[in-house]
């Protein structure tokens, strides 16, 4: 919980400085937090 806690924090902080973060980049970043999870689940071996 505390990761989201952070991250609710630093949206609030970004959001009152009126900062936006491009689509891109939020796309990107998102696109290789999917792709690392989707390492590590498959570098799991489950049974073993």
């Amino acid at each position: 919980m505390g990761v989201i806690s952070s991250a609710i924090v630093l949206a609030d902080e970004a959001a009152a400085e009126g900062s936006q973060a491009s689509p891109w980049l939020f796309g990107a970043t998102a696109l290789i937090a999917l792709v690392a999870l989707l390492i590590v689940t498959m570098m799991i071996k489950v049974g073993d």
